[in-house]
């Protein structure tokens, strides 16, 4: 389980980055870059794990704080801390490329994370500023996001979110409060409803992920 650097590395990206996604495939690499405003795409090497840019970095939102690739590994889509919204973008499947799928979404206020339910029609993204968690409904064929009802209660600073592995639930760790928040997610809707009240943890949770058995 030791590391070795890759060869090549460490390899350059934009000013001050800040999040790192690959696609299902682990063909793509997307980095946001907060203090340029910008999501750099990069090929990974099969056999050697280095990683080649693609193209010019791509302009997001103000302060991009993290950055996802859908479970089609078609769509990436970047949280702007500053600008108060979302951008999306599709992924070229022969080169890994981005294109910007039109103007960034709105969200709530300073989000922080972005996560995708694996069936790829919910996407989730807290806010730490207005201590929500905002809904939208994934259009598959082009990847536009569409809210769903108003952003839901979570705790106080809430800086991550994920989906279990089954799509039933998310899960968000707030900052602030020391606590994780459970919601169920509505199959129909994608709406969120609490499961319980928020679980105590240590303290100043930033990150919060579920197992790959889901369990």
């Amino acid at each position: 389980g030791a590391l070795t650097a890759v060869a090549g590395g460490p390899f350059a990206a934009g000013t001050a980055p800040r999040s790192v996604a690959v696609d299902h495939n682990s063909q793509w690499t997307y980095v946001a870059n907060s203090g340029s405003n910008s999501v750099s795409a990069y090929a990974i090497d099969g056999n050697t794990g280095s990683l080649t840019p693609v193209g010019a970095p791509l302009a997001t939102g103000t302060t991009p704080a993290a950055v996802t690739v859908d479970p089609s590994g078609r769509f990436v889509y970047v949280a702007n801390e500053g600008s108060n919204n979302v951008s999306g973008f599709t992924i070229n499947p022969a080169n890994g490329a981005l294109a910007s799928i039109g103007g960034p979404v709105a969200v709530g206020t300073a989000p922080r994370s972005v996560a995708v339910d694996p069936s790829g029609q919910w996407a989730y993204v807290v806010n730490q500023g207005s201590n929500t968690v905002s809904v939208f409904a994934v259009n598959r064929v082009s990847g536009t996001l569409t809210a769903v009802g108003v952003p839901v209660a979570a705790g106080t600073a809430p800086r991550s979110v994920t989906v279990d592995p089954s799509g039933r639930f998310v899960y968000v760790a707030n900052e602030t409060s020391n606590n994780v928040s459970a919601f169920r997610i509505n199959n129909l809707t994608g709406a969120l409803t609490a499961v319980s009240a928020a679980v105590a943890v240590g303290t100043n949770p930033v990150s919060v992920t579920v197992d790959p058995s889901g369990r």
